[in-house]
């Protein structure tokens, strides 16, 4: 999985968190999705990739900055 900033040329890749985990975000939640306690936690790529499938955002990693952003899935490519 990944996301091409189509502005900037940045790519950016799924984010494995401190605690070995990827998280992603509900965006039936709304406004409140991008929050912590709000988060679902899965430990492999593949369990990202079917939520993603499914429409949840995930937290992902620029290759050239490190920025760490919450990307929709419609953004991400497989």
């Amino acid at each position: 999985m990944r996301r091409v900033n189509p502005t900037t040329g940045e790519v950016f890749v799924p984010h494995r968190f401190g605690d070995g985990n990827f998280q992603l975000a509900d965006p039936r939640l709304g406004r409140i999705q991008h929050r912590t306690e709000n988060a679902i936690r899965v430990s492999t790529e593949t369990e990202a990739a079917a939520y993603v499938r499914k429409g949840y955002s995930l937290r992902m990693r620029g290759m050239d900055t490190s920025k760490v952003n919450l990307i929709i899935a419609r953004n991400i490519v497989f």
